[in-house]
């Protein structure tokens, strides 16, 4: 699936990573979902719908949150990460064969009906980049709508240090 010596292990590591991304998605959603007060139809989106849509995903928690998932991010960065969402259904159900409904809700024009798309290590690795900066700029605005409690955070790393004196105790 890949050009040049990548195997396509690699290009299922992409998936996989965009899968985790959407995982992480839905957890933020989830937990947005039990901490802040929505209609039961804005609940319902966050708990049941998958967040396959990068545009309608940023609309959302833009609209909704006032967290910019592309915030720092180019615009074309944010268009090839879009992509790589579509892709992604490519990739899972068709094997790497563009299909219309890809085509539909894409609009990648560099590519034609039943054709085979294959991703270059570049762009494996500007994705990847990509998703980071997403989950930095949700994590953030998470953050910014339930700051992170202290005392929970400091009893963790007194724990941490406790349990570190004993293993080079009993080393």
């Amino acid at each position: 699936r890949l050009q040049g010596d990548w195997s396509s292990d690699v290009c299922s590591s992409d998936l996989d990573a965009v899968a985790s991304f959407d995982s992480f998605i839905a957890q933020i959603a989830k937990q947005l979902a039990r901490l802040v007060p929505l209609t039961d139809r804005r609940k319902n989106r966050l708990l049941t719908q998958r967040f396959h849509n990068l545009q309608e995903v940023r609309e959302t928690f833009k609209n909704w949150f006032d967290v910019d998932l592309c915030a720092g991010m180019k615009e074309d960065e944010c268009r090839v990460v879009a992509l790589m969402f579509h892709r992604r259904h490519v990739y899972e159900h068709n094997g790497g064969e563009v299909d219309q409904k890809y085509l539909d809700d894409s609009g990648d024009s560099t590519v034609r009906l039943k054709q085979h798309i294959h991703e270059t290590k570049q762009g494996a690795h500007s994705l990847l980049g990509s998703l980071v900066k997403m989950v930095r700029n949700i994590h953030n605005g998470f953050h910014e709508l339930f700051p992170p409690i202290a005392a929970p955070i400091k009893a963790f790393e007194d724990k941490k240090a406790r349990m570190a004196r004993y293993n080079q105790n009993v080393s």
